[in-house]
Order: C-alpha cells, then structure tokens, then sequence
C-alpha cells in the first residue's frame, strides 16, 4: 500500500503579499513611522498587482492592524513591540491620536495623575482661534500624565462653552481630548495644526513633572479643526523628553515636493534635546 503525503498548500499571492506587507509595517513601527505609503508605492515596493494588494491590505484591515481612512491614508494600528526611540516613547505627532491611546497601543503603563477643569472668560486669542466673543465663556482643562511611575506629560487645552449652541459636557473629560471629542461631543476632528518648540522648565511644571528647574522639555502649541474655520480646541502640551518624546513621519511619494522620513525629537547625554533625522527608504 502506497502512502501519498498529503498535498502541500502552496501560498497565493495575496498571501505573499499580505506577509510582505506585515514585514513593512514592522520596519516601519521601528523607524517611528505611523502610516503607509499609498498603493502605487506599496505595488512598486512589493512587487504585486493593486488588485492584490488590496485583498491582503483588506485582510489586515480585518485584523485591526492597519485602518483606511478617506484623505487621510492607510494608518498603522497593530500594537507595535514598543514604540521606542533612544530610551523614549515616541509619540507621533503627525496623527491626530489622543496620548491615552497611543500609550494604551504602545502597551506603557500610564496614569492620569490629575484632571483639573476650570470655566474661565475668552481672551483676545480664544476669540480668534475658537471664534468666540471675548469675555466668552471657555473652559481649561489641564491633566497630568505618567508613564511607568514617571512624570512624563501636562496637555492643557482650551475649548468654547457651547458646541453648536449646546453646552459642553465638560465632566465627561477625564483623559483623552480628540476621543472624548469623538464619543462624547459627537465631533470628528480633521486637522491638527501644531508647533513644536522647547523650553527650561519653570518652578510650576518643574513641580508638575518632577524635573529640575530649567530642565529641557518639549512643548506643542496646537489647533484642533473639525468641519468649520475655527479650531474647536486649542491646546499646549509639555513633554518630559526623556519619557516621552516626538515623532513624525511623511508617506513615500513620487512627486518630488513631498518629502520622505520621520524625525524624533530625544534628549543624549545629560538630558539636551537634539534633533535626529532618519529615513525609511534609507533603513530599509
């Protein structure tokens, strides 16, 4: 009696190509970079046809590791090993991500160590960035993170008393601003304008973040846009940068006005920021 071994499956193409693409979005995860290039780039970097590369990109989507989104691209979600650069965390600031969740993708353990919410009037820079009348009801909300038992962030932001003529359900707010504008505000938020800048530690965030006054930190003044001109929030956020620091990254293209890489923002030695520019298409 002959014994004939059963026949071995022999992979598809989509499953070459869904094994290529996971073998990308990891490089990428280690370069600090949070989204995919577009599918002509992606049928050029893996070898495949579009019509492939969608089924695996389809299955992955299936599988929560990457998300599609309209005008925004195709986002990488999978929960990377760690999202490390140079010691620390790295938040990328080109995704319009609350920092409770991208901690919580990043497996850290984190807290909010306090939330602290207070109605104050509109000042000349509430009226135009929020388009409220000055002397405007507004509201501060101010919380303190850390990050595996370390200080690590303040994120405060400013926002109107009323949404579309109904009150802010302000008490709502516990941690993050674009998932409680999201869920609780009903608002989906479609840019983010930010500046990124350093600054010595003053005796109030020394005390918040248990630094040494003057210590080097990293801060993002930022505007937050839904649908309509004004920003719906502004914030100033404060990072410890030897917890966490700042991460960006820019989608392979052809046109040659759009530039390709990430870039993240650290500290070396005893604790001074410095820039260090990489680029996936160098790494890989």
């Amino acid at each position: 009696m002959v014994n004939e071994a059963a026949p071995v499956r022999r992979r598809s193409r989509v499953d070459e190509t869904e094994a290529a693409l996971r073998s990308l979005i990891a490089e990428y995860q280690r370069a600090g970079v949070t989204r995919l290039p577009p599918e002509s780039r992606l049928v050029e970097l893996i070898g495949t046809s579009r019509s492939t590369l969608r089924d695996a990109l389809s299955r992955l989507e299936s599988g929560g590791e990457i998300v599609r989104r309209r005008r925004v691209g195709t986002l990488i979600t999978a929960a990377p090993a760690r999202a490390v650069h140079a010691g620390s965390l790295a938040y990328p600031v080109d995704l319009i991500l609350s920092l409770s969740d991208f901690l919580a993708q990043a497996h850290a353990s984190y807290a909010v160590r306090t939330v602290n919410i207070t109605r104050e009037n509109a000042d000349d820079d509430d009226a135009a960035l929020l388009g409220v009348a000055p002397g405007a009801p507004v509201y501060r909300a101010t919380r303190l993170y850390e990050v595996e038992g370390r200080a690590a962030a303040r994120l405060e932001h400013r926002l109107p008393g009323t949404f579309a003529g109904q009150p802010v359900r302000i008490d709502a707010l516990t941690d993050g601003i674009t998932t409680w504008l999201r869920e609780t505000e009903n608002i989906q938020l479609t840019r983010s304008d930010h500046t990124i800048t350093a600054e010595a530690a003053t005796e109030s965030l020394a005390a918040d973040l248990d630094v040494a006054v003057g210590f080097p930190l990293l801060v993002i003044d930022c505007q937050l846009y839904a649908s309509g001109p004004h920003a719906v929030a502004t914030g100033r956020l404060v990072f410890r940068p030897d917890v966490l620091c700042l991460t960006a990254s820019a989608n392979p293209s052809t046109a040659s006005s759009d530039p390709v890489g990430t870039f993240g923002l650290t500290t070396v030695g005893a604790g001074h920021p410095e820039p260090d520019q990489h680029s996936p298409d160098t790494d890989h």
